[in-house]
């Protein structure tokens, strides 16, 4: 995970973009210059930090310098890490959800009290869609929660509790299936 000093990555209320492969990094030149780095097999940028993830056969104490070296000089430059456009993109789909409803209290309760936590292990969450007849919110863990092992932990007992206690027509989460069909949603 790598803070880049007193800069914003994308800055608050914009949402966790994650990038998979250097082809996908069109609206991002700061994941497009992390991938430049040999070993670097994922990219993801949060509000203010970004988390990458190595190939297993490549060696931090290799990859870390080139790393470090990549996102100072980016940031040395003055460049944005995403292209004209794209964070207010992601925001205006945020403020179409109305602010009382139900999806509007998780997305609230997501980036108030939920994401803050996760992004300190260099995760983050993504609201996927709240099933309102069965009480069940899906949520995808991104970044170093997707492959952790505690993330089940994280799904039902930390976030669970804290949903359960602030908005009780959530009875239980789940990680959402990375197959699932995409369901238009608010993000």
């Amino acid at each position: 995970m790598f803070y880049p000093g007193d800069k914003d990555v994308l800055g608050e209320g914009t949402r966790t973009m994650k990038f998979t492969n250097k082809y996908d990094t069109h609206d991002s030149p700061l994941a497009g210059a992390i991938f430049k780095v040999k070993g670097v097999s994922e990219v993801m940028l949060a509000s203010r930090h970004v988390t990458v993830t190595k190939n297993p056969a490549t060696d931090w104490n290799i990859i870390q310098p080139n790393l470090e070296l990549v996102i100072s000089q980016f940031y040395a430059h003055g460049l944005q890490a995403l292209r004209e456009g794209v964070a207010k993109r992601e925001r205006e789909a945020a403020a179409n959800v109305d602010p009382e409803s139900i999806e509007g209290r998780i997305l609230e309760l997501l980036e108030e009290r939920v994401k803050p936590f996760v992004q300190q292990d260099g995760g983050d969450v993504e609201f996927h869609r709240f099933d309102e007849s069965e009480g069940v919110l899906y949520l995808r863990m991104h970044g170093a929660c997707s492959g952790c092992p505690k993330s089940g932990v994280t799904l039902n007992i930390g976030i669970k509790n804290l949903m359960e206690h602030y908005i009780p027509e959530v009875k239980d989460v789940l990680p959402a299936e990375e197959d699932e069909e995409d369901i238009p949603r608010p993000h």
